[in-house]
């Protein structure tokens, strides 16, 4: 049976989520509805693929092992893998890796005919390209336009398709925390 994944990598997903609605990418400054979010993202990537999903992985850091209420959610939801690194001195370490690994070993298996990937690192394009290389194709889904947005340019050139989400997508799941 054909499939698709999700790969999602939830730091720069919340930091440019929380950018675009409410003009911060500190994550203290805003909450969000991780379920409805995580629904949204799997109608829209199996409208787009015409495809049933095969789960999607959710990348993200953690501090000394504790889970945040939104790593806590993504366990929580069906068909939802929760992968973490590491988050050293404010940045996220070993994601990219956890990504990187789980894309070709997916398409080396045969497990999916394409990946929707939503990220922006740089160090992802010899992964995609490789994804590629084992015949499925990797679709990158943006915050914002692409060609606007923190994606790396070289990300951008290497993914097959772009599919850039906007504000009215992702405003019903993101709130500011108010101050009282």
């Amino acid at each position: 049976m054909d499939r698709t994944v999700l790969l999602v990598d939830a730091g720069y997903l919340l930091a440019a989520g929380g950018n675009l609605t409410h003009g911060t990418s500190r994550r203290n400054e805003f909450t969000v509805r991780i379920g409805g979010l995580l629904q949204a993202l799997t109608i829209h990537v199996e409208k787009e693929s015409k495809l049933p999903l095969l789960r999607t992985y959710w990348y993200d850091a953690t501090v000394h092992d504790r889970l945040t209420h939104e790593q806590e959610a993504v366990r929580g939801f069906p068909y939802a893998k929760l992968r973490l690194g590491r988050l050293v001195g404010g940045q996220q370490k070993g994601v990219d890796a956890l990504i990187s690994r789980d894309l070709t070993t997916l398409a080396r298996q045969g497990s999916v005919v394409s990946a929707y990937l939503l990220a922006s690192d740089e160090d992802l394009r010899e992964a995609v390209a490789e994804a590629q290389s084992l015949g499925i194709q990797v679709i990158l889904i943006t915050v914002e336009p692409a060609g606007t947005s923190i994606v790396a340019e070289p990300l951008i050139w290497e993914a097959d398709e772009v599919i850039d989400l906007d504000a009215d997508f992702f405003n019903p799941f993101f709130r500011r925390v108010t101050e009282e």
